[in-house]
């Protein structure tokens, strides 16, 4: 019997102590709205992850593209398709500095 008294009250104290960070994350109510700022940082991000992803994608279409050719044509389109992601990732670091530089102040 007190061992069926223990195992219960530890249950319900574990139970408990998982429940309540999830029943405060749910009452401490809605997102809070972000500013102006804020959001304009978070699309210059987002735009800047999009260019480098389109980058990486295209950079490896060239590579595969250039691994079906041989000798000095290969050589020449690996140095291209680095050239043009380089290229690419420094325009869009570019862009990101631009847009953080034109997001509203605080």
């Amino acid at each position: 019997m007190k061992r069926l008294f223990i195992s219960s009250v530890l249950s319900l104290a574990l139970a408990f102590s998982l429940a309540a960070p999830a029943t405060l994350a749910k009452t401490a109510g809605a997102k809070k709205a972000q500013s102006e700022r804020a959001q304009a940082l978070k699309k210059c991000s987002a735009d800047y992850t999009a260019a480098v992803k389109k980058a990486n994608d295209d950079y490896k279409a060239a590579v595969k593209d250039a691994k079906t050719k041989k000798g000095k044509e290969r050589s020449d389109a690996l140095k291209a398709a680095n050239k043009a992601r380089k290229d690419a990732i420094a325009d869009a670091n570019k862009a990101k500095m631009d847009c953080i530089k034109a997001a509203p102040k605080k």
